[in-house]
């Protein structure tokens, strides 16, 4: 049997256990950040992932509820299909908004609140309904493009 160092039998039991298992703790120790950091990088993907196409489709919705509303104003589209697109389209958009960031909500809501003020002008054909309506959306693809060049 061989005797301890001198060094190691004047060191604690721990100290001596953690010299001689340096590589496996130090091994250990990268394993388990690079598992940590690999499960926090996938989170963040998956999230920025889920963002983006969530903000690829309000882009989508808004800018079929800007021509739903233009064919509604412009075109004389009165029919009830346009009208009922109109309406979930907008309850939509707004539905959706939350998934991409709370400027985004916000903007949406006021898509939903133009469109509910407005939707009854848009019949006549006069007045700033369809422009009110218009740059609500406007406000809401900027900011849906803002958020999406945040991603970056």
């Amino acid at each position: 049997m061989s005797t301890p160092a001198p060094d190691e039998a004047s060191s604690s039991p721990v100290l001596a256990a953690v010299r001689r298992n340096a590589v496996a703790l130090i091994s250990l120790s990268v394993a388990l950040f690079s598992t940590s950091y690999n499960t926090w990088r996938n989170q963040t993907t998956e999230a920025h992932r889920n963002v983006r196409e969530a903000s690829f489709a309000l882009l989508e919705q808004a800018g079929e509820l800007q021509q739903l509303a233009q064919h509604r104003y412009y075109g004389g589209d009165h029919s009830q299909m346009n009208w009922i697109a109109c309406w979930g389209k907008a309850t939509l958009i707004r539905d959706m908004a939350p998934l991409v960031s709370k400027e985004v909500q916000t903007r949406a809501e006021a898509v939903f609140v133009a469109w509910k003020e407005n939707a009854g002008e848009l019949e006549s054909g006069r007045g700033e309904s369809a422009q009110h309506i218009e740059m609500a959306i406007d406000a809401l693809t900027g900011e849906v493009r803002d958020e999406l060049l945040a991603l970056r």
